[in-house]
């Protein structure tokens, strides 16, 4: 447990509240940690430096973290040993290669060889994460994991004109399980607190009417449930009655399709997605002025990898490899995210950074369809990917498979869905895989949301192992 968890933890329930709207008095510049500020500086800076300074940069943080975890973690020493590596092997960016993967099942199964020794417990946070396959693991996280968070999500918000100190509504998970409670606001950090588990059709109205009343400036979401709101006020037409500056987008994978609905809903607001995870070894935030992501070579680096460990070619689809210059607690030093993207140029022709770039996330190794023959399609390729004339009469559609080759697509429709509709998604989907997919449309009242307030759009029970 980290040191603020500790004293978090020691403050009785009752009086957490009266202490957070004391504590919200103080200026929220003000309670921002010297580190989030000096490293905040850095990037402003940073964000311009050409290439070559960049990976200068990288290098030595990369000598640095494999050291630690080389002479502090007892697994990744064992790890390395085995593979007849030491620090000082490392000694360009390629020789990245040389070192062995740490993966999701490594850490899960070895939780306590994966920490390091050199940082007494007071200083770490259990984190703990599902990952994409619903197979949970736990990792710490020490102090500094919170304010470079902040310090690299804020510059990148920063980009498109968030500024801390506004007003943000959080369209994330649930508040307390109970569907009594669907919006709390937390003063100290201006953020109103939106269930994304219990927004229903039914629960709309008192949504839109909390979010009139305090109008904030943006507007933090899965962009499932941002979604979801969008179809509800495109159905009630309440254009207009609700819009944001920016809505920021993260969690999930954003598709074309959802984003034509928010620009329906919201016309005068601007969309932005980021690509991250619980785990903190890669973040890449949409450019502002395109739909590329630009991987921060500042927060660790990245490798978009094919099989037998090959780098990808600009255009070509690899898993994201990452390894963390910040956690030290538990280093991820070449963690397979077990999620795949497109790769993109090195450098931006639209802002001048000079950064790895994404074209696209594919998203989970769990969000692929496996066809007849055996092969992988993402979901992309099968149906977001595509223009169908379907999504204006859909509400909400998850894929489901249990048998090679066979799909099941459900749909939530919406008043003006029609036979023709399913017979274009069928027909459509099996056309784009050479007809190596059976594909069977089924009708359904709603989706399950996951736990955390999520949807699914693969339900996917076979056994991936693409990018092996």
């Amino acid at each position: 447990m980290g040191i603020i968890s500790l004293v978090r933890s020691l403050i009785p329930q009752g009086l957490r509240k009266p202490l957070r709207q004391v504590y919200a008095r103080i200026p929220q510049e003000k309670r921002m940690e010297k580190e989030y500020w000096q490293l905040k500086a850095f990037l402003r800076e940073a964000q311009w430096w050409d290439r070559e300074r960049i990976e200068v940069w990288q290098l030595e943080k990369l000598k640095k973290i494999v050291r630690h975890a080389y002479e502090n973690v007892p697994g990744y020493y064992a790890l390395y040993r085995d593979a007849g590596v030491k620090p000082e092997d490392i000694v360009s960016l390629t020789d990245v290669r040389l070192l062995p993967f740490a993966t999701k099942e490594l850490l899960r199964d070895n939780p306590e060889d994966f920490v390091a020794r050199n940082i007494p417990s007071w200083r770490r946070k259990y984190v703990t994460t599902g990952g994409s396959t619903g197979a949970p693991f736990g990792f710490y996280h020490t102090d500094i994991n919170v304010w470079m968070e902040n310090a690299f999500m804020h510059s990148g918000w920063e980009w498109v004109g968030w500024q801390l100190g506004d007003m943000s509504a959080v369209l994330r998970g649930s508040l307390t399980g109970s569907q009594e409670q669907i919006w709390d606001y937390d003063p100290s950090r201006r953020e109103l607190l939106l269930s994304s588990y219990y927004l229903t059709e039914s629960t709309y109205k008192q949504y839109v009417t909390i979010l009139r009343e305090y109008s904030p400036k943006h507007l933090q979401a899965y962009p499932s449930a941002v979604t979801l709101l969008a179809d509800l006020i495109l159905k009630y037409g309440d254009v207009g009655r609700v819009d944001f500056k920016t809505i920021l987008l993260g969690s999930e994978n954003v598709y074309e399709w959802q984003k034509t609905k928010l620009v329906q809903a919201f016309p005068e607001t601007r969309i932005f997605a980021w690509y991250g995870h619980t785990e903190q070894a890669i973040l890449a935030p949409m450019c502002e002025y395109s739909d590329q992501y630009h991987i921060w070579p500042f927060y660790g680096f990245t490798e978009i990898l094919k099989e037998r460990n090959k780098n990808t070619k600009v255009g070509e689809i690899g898993e994201l490899v990452g390894t963390s210059f910040w956690s030290k607690g538990t280093p991820l030093i070449r963690y397979r995210t077990e999620d795949f993207a497109q790769r993109g140029q090195t450098g931006c022709s639209k802002c001048n950074r000079q950064f790895d770039l994404l074209r696209h996330i594919e998203g989970r190794k769990q969000d692929y369809v496996v066809t007849i023959d055996g092969g992988y399609v993402t979901l992309t390729a099968l149906i977001f990917g595509q223009h169908f004339h379907a999504f204006g009469a859909i509400r909400n559609l998850q894929l489901y498979q249990d048998k090679i080759g066979e799909v099941i697509v459900k749909i939530v429709p919406a008043g003006a869905y029609s036979d023709l509709d399913s017979s274009e998604i069928k027909t459509k989907m099996e056309t784009a895989v050479g007809e190596r997919l059976r594909v069977q449309v089924v009708l359904v009242d709603e989706i399950p949301k996951t736990q955390l307030g999520k949807y699914r759009f693969l339900e996917q029970k076979l056994d991936i192992k693409c990018g092996e």
